[in-house]
């Protein structure tokens, strides 16, 4: 059964930016070929697929990794137009945030796409609201005893853990607390932070949660399923805030719990909730220590 995650494994880390963090760490550059190039190797893994045993079952997976790639250089182009640059003020807090994200909802419109032509039914790729009084199943490291809580309660509690975690760890390892300032300013961007936090959640949810568990999940079990999931999760998140490899090792970490959620209540909302009050909180550090125009 280990055998079978291999395979996966090494898709997920062909499709994520695993090498080209590597190359940027060893040789300091990301040849600008790199992209074409993975969406190449997998495109023909795909094509292999049809006339393979062993592969035949991944094909959905690798479509949609190829989608994710392909999208993923997509919307790096479209960034650098003279278009888009004219179209959002990036020195504000909304045109910054709000094109990025509005490239990430464009960006799902395909794989949302592709979902439905493979499921035909939103349940089966898990975007639905999922059972949230299923009750957790044992979780040691986290004290999470066997049947002991529902999903919707643990998805709030553990949703406020984890931001109030995230708060103290960006201020001890990215910020200085004395550069922390327009606490009024943020009370008026709020409702905005709140809007693009879910919708970030929303996004990487879909790509990193739905997508990846649902075209896997008749190949591996629980355990092996989530950890695909978590590790693609985690490598993206290396130039995030917190980046680097403790970045990785949190959201991947975070991404492993999410997807015990979703898996567990076969829905979308509860893994939803957690990602979206992380991101409220990331989002608000940001913005507080930006110096964004208004």
């Amino acid at each position: 059964m280990i055998r079978k995650v291999i395979i996966p494994v090494i898709l997920v880390l062909i499709a994520s930016i695993a090498i080209d963090i590597v190359l940027q760490q060893t040789i300091g550059y990301v040849p600008v070929e790199l992209a074409r190039i993975k969406i190449l190797v997998l495109a023909c893994i795909y094509f292999i697929s049809f006339f393979s045993q062993k592969l035949r079952p991944l094909s959905g997976f690798l479509l949609i990794l190829l989608a994710i790639l392909t999208i993923n250089m997509l919307t790096g182009f479209i960034q650098t137009t003279s278009f888009w640059k004219s179209a959002f003020n990036t020195a504000s807090f909304a045109g910054n945030f709000g094109s990025s994200i509005l490239l990430k909802i464009i960006g799902i419109l395909p794989i949302l796409t592709i979902l439905l032509l493979i499921f035909r039914s939103r349940s089966e790729f898990y975007l639905c609201i999922g059972d949230l009084k299923q009750k957790a199943s044992r979780i040691n490291w986290l004290g999470i005893k066997e049947n002991q809580i529902t999903w919707g309660k643990l998805a709030i509690i553990s949703g406020l853990l984890i931001s109030t975690g995230t708060i103290l760890l960006t201020i001890i390892t990215v910020t200085n607390v004395s550069e922390i300032k327009g606490i009024g300013n943020w009370l008026n961007y709020l409702p905005l932070i709140l809007v693009l936090a879910l919708a970030n959640s929303f996004c990487e949810g879909l790509i990193f949660r739905s997508a990846i568990m649902a075209t896997l999940k008749d190949e591996l079990p629980k355990n092996q399923l989530v950890l695909v999931a978590a590790l693609f999760f985690g490598i993206s998140h290396f130039y995030g805030a917190p980046g680097g490899p403790l970045g990785v090792v949190m959201s991947g970490l975070l991404g492993w719990y999410m997807c015990r959620s979703m898996y567990e209540t076969k829905g979308f909302v509860s893994s939803l909730m957690i990602h979206a009050m992380q991101d409220v909180v990331i989002f608000s550090t940001l913005f507080l220590l930006g110096n964004f125009a208004s």
